[in-house]
C-alpha cells in the first residue's frame, strides 16, 4: 500500500513541466499510466474560447537541454539510436522532439511498479518511432497491444485514405502486470442462429458479450456534448474509463503527466482510484477543478508547487 503525502498524495495536481515533477515520485509507485502527450504535429492547438491549448512543434534548441542529451547517451543508449534514426530518416524536429518525450518516458518507467503498465496515446505522425522508444525501454516482448481508437468526425481526402483512427501504445513493465479482460456487447441478428451460446436480449435485438479486442469503435467528441469543455484534444470518458477499469484495480495509483482536459483523472475518480495529474498549460488545475464539479464528484484536486 503507498503511503498517502508528499507526492503520492491522491488528488494531487503539478502545474508547469512535468519534468521535475516525474523525478519527485518514488521508484516503483505508480500502478498505471494513463496519457495522451503531443503527438509532434508541427502545430498549435489552441480554443479562442478558454485559450486552452498547447505548442506541438520542436526544436533542438528551444525545447531539449542539454543535460537530458547527456543523461540519455550515458544511461540509455537504445533510446539515443533511436533519436539519431529519426533525425536521419525523418528530420531534426521529430529527432528533437523524441529526445524531449524520451527523458519523461526514462521518468515514467523508472516510478512504474513491477505489476504496473503504460498506456501512450499517439497518432500517425510520430507513432512509428515512439513505439520504436517504447521498444528499447520496456522491451518489445513487454508490448502487450497497439490498440486502434477508430472514430467518426469530418473531413476527408482526395490524395489518401480518410484517416481516422489513433493509437494507443500498452506496455506492461514486466510479464506480471495487473489485467482485467474487457467485455464488449457485439450485435447479432436472430437468424443467424447460434445455438445455445450466451446470447441476451435487448430492445435492438440479440447480442452476447464477447471479449474486446484490440479495435476499439468510440465516438470522438464533438463541440455540442455535455462532456466537452473546449479543450481543443479532449478525449472521450469512455476511452480513459476502458484503460483504468482494464489495467488498475480500486484504490491503485493512476497518473497522467499531459492531463490536459483531465479525461484520465476524471475516470479514475468515478471509478475509485487514486490519481496524479501534470500539465503545463497554465490553466490546466481550473478546468479539472470545474470539471469534477461538473461530474458531481466530491473532490478537487490540490495544487502542488513545483518540486
Amino acid at each position: 500500500m503507498i503511503e498517502a503525502g508528499g507526492s503520492m498524495q491522491n488528488r494531487n495536481f503539478f502545474p508547469g513541466d512535468n519534468l521535475p515533477s516525474l523525478r519527485a515520485i518514488a521508484d516503483s509507485s505508480i500502478h498505471l499510466i494513463a496519457t495522451d502527450p503531443p503527438f509532434n504535429k508541427n502545430r498549435n492547438f489552441y480554443s479562442k474560447a478558454n485559450g486552452a491549448g498547447f505548442r506541438d512543434r520542436w526544436t533542438w534548441e528551444r525545447d531539449v537541454e542539454p543535460e537530458w542529451i547527456d543523461h540519455i547517451r550515458a544511461d540509455a543508449p537504445a533510446l539515443q539510436a533511436v533519436i539519431n534514426a529519426a533525425r536521419l530518416s525523418h528530420s531534426e524536429s521529430m529527432s528533437a522532439y523524441l529526445c524531449w518525450l524520451a527523458i519523461r518516458l526514462l521518468e515514467m518507467q523508472r516510478v512504474l511498479r513491477a505489476d504496473g503498465s503504460l498506456y501512450l496515446h499517439i497518432d500517425g505522425a510520430a507513432q512509428a518511432y515512439v513505439k520504436l522508444l517504447l521498444d528499447a525501454l520496456f522491451g518489445a516482448r513487454n508490448c502487450r497491444n497497439q490498440i486502434i481508437w477508430h472514430y467518426k468526425t469530418g473531413g476527408v481526402s482526395k490524395r489518401w485514405f480518410s484517416r481516422k483512427h489513433d493509437t494507443i501504445l500498452f506496455y506492461s513493465k514486466t510479464s506480471e502486470y495487473t489485467f482485467h479482460p474487457q467485455r464488449e456487447k457485439s450485435y447479432l441478428k436472430h437468424k443467424y442462429g447460434f445455438g445455445n451460446i450466451d446470447i441476451q436480449q435487448d430492445a435492438g435485438g440479440y447480442y452476447r458479450l464477447a471479449s474486446m479486442r484490440d479495435v476499439w469503435d468510440i465516438p470522438a467528441l464533438r463541440g455540442n456534448q455535455p462532456e466537452a469543455v473546449g479543450y481543443p484534444t479532449q478525449k472521450p470518458l469512455a476511452l480513459y474509463e476502458r484503460i483504468i477499469s482494464a489495467s488498475s484495480n480500486a484504490g491503485d495509483f493512476v497518473l497522467d503527466p499531459f492531463c490536459g482536459s483531465g479525461a484520465t483523472a476524471v475516470a479514475a475518480e468515478r471509478l475509485g482510484r487514486q490519481w496524479l495529474a501534470m500539465d503545463i498549460w497554465d490553466g490546466a488545475y481550473e478546468m479539472l477543478r470545474e470539471r469534477m464539479t461538473a461530474e458531481g464528484l466530491d473532490c478537487a484536486p490540490r495544487k502542488v508547487d513545483q518540486p
